[in-house]
């Protein structure tokens, strides 16, 4: 019974001890204020469009300036770090060459140029299933105003490795194709898969 009775006096009074008094419980509890009021403009589309080119105006003005560069690279060019070693030596271990724009110079094997994309499909996958890195690139001729989509496998830094790669798939598939100069900015016209 004792028991009982200091059980019923915890439970009665140590919340009260545990609670604190009123003016502690009201200087913790905030008042929310009331939610500003936003004056929405009215935009039109040709506001927001015109906001957008804006944008990309301020962005592209902050790009560097590309270079062309329509050098014919080929193995006889000189490599990074040949100022230490022989070119021949320094062409064999990297086989590395820069642009103007100091990027690397890259080179991909084309094995293929299509009207139908679905054909140019059909070979990536089969490139692909043969664990080949292989993509599309969509062109558009402009005598004639017709597009063709171009297969090609790579891009590889050493075009000595991309010749055995090019061997492999003439033994494997019996296509052969050039092996061309890999542009970065050609892969805007990807074709996505």
């Amino acid at each position: 019974m004792g028991a009982g009775v200091l059980t019923a006096l915890a439970i009665i009074i140590l919340p009260m001890l545990l609670d604190g008094t009123s003016d502690e419980r009201a200087r913790v509890m905030a008042t929310i204020p009331e939610p500003p009021t936003i004056e929405l403009k009215k935009l039109s589309m040709e506001d927001v469009l015109g906001k957008m080119r804006e944008m990309e105006q301020e962005s592209a003005a902050q790009l560097p300036e590309l270079l062309p560069d329509h050098t014919p690279y080929d193995e006889t060019a000189a490599s990074v770090g040949s100022e230490n070693a022989s070119s021949d030596e320094a062409l064999a271990a990297t086989d590395l060459t820069l642009d103007k724009n100091l990027l690397p110079v890259s080179w991909s094997l084309q094995l293929g140029s299509f009207q139908n994309p679905k054909n140019a499909q059909r070979l990536r996958q089969q490139l692909r299933e043969a664990e080949y890195r292989a993509y599309i690139i969509q062109v558009m001729a402009t005598e004639d105003n017709t597009e063709t989509f171009r297969v090609y496998v790579g891009p590889m830094l050493q075009k000595r490795q991309l010749e055995l790669v090019a061997e492999e798939i003439r033994v494997k598939f019996n296509i052969t194709g050039p092996i061309v100069r890999y542009r970065l900015e050609d892969d805007g016209g990807q074709l996505g898969g």
